[in-house]
């Protein structure tokens, strides 16, 4: 559990590294005011590099279990985005999850600096032990900090198929924040 621990909070900290070493434009709510303070953007950094964790509420073979995860998306809008997730799911064994993923957006209603998007996507899964592939639907809201780097709130559904028909499925349902850059 100890080793887990420290690899989820070495990815963690890998996408705080990422993220400082972007160098970030004055952010701004309208594209055509282009005055922002410096303290403004030192807070951006800040907020960024010390991005949440987010819970992840998992059932595989009957049981349910708890745990953290942490989702960087990298998107091409309108084509969608890929995402690489890292689960620490707290029970004995098994404890990490990665997944991948390509997720489409549909956006519902969209403003000057966010937008509310349903999304549908489907990836690859694996505990390191066993394999998977899972679909999955969310409901989300894209703010954009700059014209390269967003954060997305989101309500996830998924379940994965196992692979192996003698493994369980697991469905899992989290919420949080993934991070999202747009090239």
């Amino acid at each position: 559990m100890k080793r887990s621990l420290l690899t989820f909070l070495i990815f963690s900290a890998l996408t705080g590294t990422a993220l400082s070493q972007f160098s970030l434009p004055p952010l701004s709510m309208n594209s055509k005011d282009k005055s922002v303070t410096g303290s403004s953007e030192n807070l951006a950094e800040v907020a960024l590099a010390v991005f949440p964790l987010n819970p992840i509420l998992m059932i595989e073979g009957k049981k349910f279990y708890v745990g953290i995860t942490k989702e960087i998306a990298l998107g091409f809008f309108p084509y969608g985005r890929v995402a690489a997730e890292y689960s620490l799911i707290f029970r004995e064994t098994r404890v990490n999850h990665m997944r991948f993923s390509y997720n489409y957006d549909f956006p519902i209603e969209v403003g000057d600096f966010a937008a509310f998007l349903i999304s549908i996507g489907g990836g690859y899964f694996t505990d390191f032990d066993k394999e998977g592939y899972f679909p999955q639907a969310s409901f989300s809201l894209l703010i954009a900090f700059t014209d390269n780097l967003a954060t997305n709130p989101y309500f996830k559904l998924r379940h994965t198929f196992m692979k192996d028909k003698e493994e369980s499925d697991i469905s899992d349902v989290s919420f949080g924040f993934s991070l999202c850059f747009i090239p």
